[in-house]
């Protein structure tokens, strides 16, 4: 989860947990997914952002060094150290989007559901990251 607030809690424990305002997006026609994220204007760069699905917390993602993911890493640091950190539970496999990048999915030491996942860019640096639940985990386009 994200501090206190677990995956599987409601969208409250994400405010509690934020501590600042949050905002929440809107539900694609026939969909429950939506974010909630602390930017005010629509074309700014997300930072964090909280998935809720079905009225549940799955899944955050991180596209700037703000936030610091498990292992100590932040966008910016090599894929090559990610597979160290993580050696023996790492899972590479192509970017859908990025030509040359890749995703490096990690397992936790403690078998639980949730995966972590990175997204390298062609350069080898973590571009972006994101941890929650499958299968909302593996959502290339986030709600999309």
């Amino acid at each position: 989860g994200f501090g206190p607030a677990k995956f599987g809690g409601d969208e409250e424990s994400i405010r509690m947990s934020w501590g600042r305002p949050l905002n929440a997006g809107r539900p694609v026609e026939g969909s429950t997914c939506f974010y909630l994220s602390p930017e005010t204007a629509a074309d700014a760069k997300r930072g964090i952002g909280f998935m809720m699905e079905e009225g549940k917390f799955v899944r955050y993602d991180v596209d700037d060094g703000s936030q610091i993911a498990p292992g100590n890493f932040k966008v910016g640091d090599t894929a090559a150290a990610v597979k160290t950190a993580f050696a023996g539970r790492v899972e590479e496999a192509p970017h859908k989007y990025i030509p040359n990048g890749s995703t490096l999915t990690v397992t936790p030491e403690d078998k639980s559901e949730a995966r972590l996942v990175f997204e390298i860019g062609e350069d080898g640096k973590i571009a972006k990251w994101r941890i929650g639940l499958p299968p909302q985990i593996f959502y290339v386009e986030g709600c999309g």
